[in-house]
């Protein structure tokens, strides 16, 4: 049973956020902080799921917390972890008692926190803004969150975007060239005279008549091939990666060049674009990060044995929770859920 699925621990961490939201409204409330140290202290699940949400700012990224000052003189005094609200969580169902708790705790409504919220909301989006215009003006075409898109390009080839994918498309009467931008696309190409050329980051994959994919993620690029033959080359430099890559192969390039030869079943390639994540020898954090743009919310891997872990299955994209559960159960890691659009992996 992972924790997210554990009823004792999804009321500690309901409980958890709702003493989060009351304390940060009434820092200097004695009365409220002592009512917060008797429910803390009552079982071990309140203990773990207060410093869960406490430390969730570290995988959002370290934005200064309201009453920062009182937050350090509690944190001096009892230990408790620097906590930051999470922008548009909704909050969870808990017990009447425990709603009250925080009602009296507050001593007023909930406009200071829609203040916090939307203040919090607003720097996140001047953080992340920046890449994703310049992305966008980049792009011919994006992928949604939870989308998968299809199009038939001029010659009739086609190209199968996963969720938050961009490409852009540049044909002309030398030759037929994509830039995979973000994410992972599947490319069945149409015979013509014209090389169709497809360019991730430093990496160029030329095809020779096949279907295959190319993806990105934060470490690698990666090209497969479904059928056919398509050559991989370091755009920077141009060394051939792989003169022949064959039906069933793949390479993985990091950033500095080096290439990772693998093997898997052709059919198994492109699974995704049929709703199944197929990985073999992967690990737990590079399955995260292809569960990533199917999930409607925010996935984060605390530091661990777990995130290095290897991998081998199939993972059903239309159930992303419960892939995860499956992920963690066979490694002895656990799934904490926050809110339901927050999910936190983690070792047992």
């Amino acid at each position: 049973m992972t924790e997210a699925s554990d009823p004792y621990r999804k009321r500690a961490d309901a409980e958890a956020l709702d003493w989060l939201i009351a304390l940060q409204e009434a820092p200097e409330d004695l009365e409220a902080r002592a009512r917060f140290d008797q429910w803390r202290a009552a079982a071990p699940a309140n203990a773990r799921a207060w410093e869960e949400s406490a430390r969730i700012y570290a995988g959002l990224g370290e934005v200064s917390p309201v009453h920062s000052e009182h937050w350090s003189r509690l944190r001096g005094r009892h230990d408790v972890a620097s906590i930051v609200l999470i922008p548009g969580a909704r909050r969870r169902r808990t017990t009447p008692g425990t709603r009250a708790e925080a009602r009296r705790a507050s001593g007023k409504g909930r406009a200071p926190i829609a203040a916090v919220l939307s203040a919090a909301a607003a720097a996140l989006v001047v953080v992340l803004a920046a890449p994703e215009v310049a992305l966008r003006w980049q792009a011919d075409v994006i992928a949604g969150t939870g989308e998968l898109r299809t199009m038939t390009l001029a010659d009739g080839s086609h190209i199968s975007l996963s969720p938050g994918s961009a490409v852009s498309i540049d044909y002309s009467s030398a030759e037929r060239r994509i830039g995979l931008l973000r994410g992972q696309a599947w490319f069945d190409v149409q015979d013509d005279p014209r090389p169709f050329r497809v360019t991730a980051r430093n990496v160029e994959t030329t095809d020779i008549g096949t279907a295959f994919e190319v993806g990105l993620t934060d470490g690698a690029t990666r090209v497969a091939v479904g059928h056919g033959i398509v050559r991989v080359d370091d755009a920077r430099t141009g060394r051939t990666i792989s003169e022949r890559l064959v039906a069933g192969q793949n390479v993985s390039i990091d950033p500095a060049g080096k290439a990772l030869r693998g093997t898997a079943r052709p059919e198994l390639i492109g699974a995704w674009r049929d709703g199944r994540l197929a990985v073999q020898d992967r690990s737990v954090s590079e399955v995260v990060d292809a569960l990533r743009p199917w999930h409607r919310g925010i996935i984060l891997v605390r530091p661990g044995a777990l995130a290095g872990r290897r991998v081998t299955g199939i993972y059903d994209l239309q159930d992303t929770a419960g892939a995860m559960g499956a992920l963690t159960k066979a490694h002895g890691g656990r799934v904490t859920q926050i809110t339901p659009w927050l999910l936190i992996l983690s070792d047992g």
